[in-house]
């Protein structure tokens, strides 16, 4: 497992710095995303969200948190990678949650993305099994979301099959047992969306519910979780 630096080492202004240029950049990609532009003739949704603010307060949070958590560590050359997950983190949830649809090209352009960023990261430390670690996590949970869409189609789409090889990428760098976490709360947060919109008459028993906001919950849950304290 990666050992991260403890997050208390962080200088006060650049988590301020972080927070703040996550909320330029997510606001910017909440006025982007606010137009619809992601939307494809086949997409069967209502009116296009408007919301555009949430982006900019969600992506601040997550940067400051990111550079609390990780920012010591490797001399910050594993930020990067997460601070780019942030930013997908947002789009994706946004578009997911509108149309039911991760598209390719968000998700598929960000593997050789997050795999560059990995491999600098990796050659800042200078520890290569985590990058022979990172390759083994995505492959396998790419299995096993693949599995569970051919046994529960009408739960997982193949849109989730390939975000979870992403996350496995990221999170598989870290340590095996991040990977498990982000995995498992995926699920849980899925079934607590669930029941909540159930409870709430959001949904009936038999709509879809757009999975991809939970896989990504757990993604950070794994990352903020399991972590070793460098003393």
């Amino acid at each position: 497992m990666i050992e991260l630096a403890d997050g208390a080492g962080t200088a006060p202004w650049a988590l301020v710095l972080l927070a703040l240029a996550g909320a330029v950049v997510g606001g910017l990609t909440g006025r982007a995303l606010a137009t619809g532009g992601y939307r494809v003739e086949s997409d069967q949704a209502g009116a296009v969200p408007r919301h555009w603010w949430w982006p900019a307060v969600v992506l601040a949070a997550l940067w400051a948190v990111l550079g609390w958590r990780i920012g010591d560590f490797a001399g910050w050359a594993a930020l990067p990678a997460f601070l780019y997950f942030g930013w997908l983190t947002v789009g994706l949830v946004w578009i997911d949650a509108d149309v039911h649809r991760l598209p390719d090209g968000l998700v598929l352009p960000s593997y050789p993305a997050v795999l560059v960023l990995v491999v600098v990261a990796t050659a800042g430390l200078g520890d290569w099994w985590a990058l022979v670690r990172a390759l083994a996590c995505l492959t396998a949970m790419y299995a096993v979301y693949f599995v569970m869409m051919l046994l529960s189609p009408s739960s997982l789409g193949f849109g989730d099959v390939k975000l979870s090889g992403l996350i496995g990428l990221l999170l598989g760098w870290l340590g095996v047992s991040e990977a498990v976490v982000a995995l498992m709360a995926g699920f849980l947060a899925g079934g607590l969306i669930a029941l909540v919109m159930l409870v709430g008459r959001r949904v009936g028993m038999r709509s879809h519910i757009a999975f991809g906001p939970s896989m990504l919950v757990g993604a950070f849950v794994g990352v903020l979780v399991q972590y070793h304290v460098v003393t």
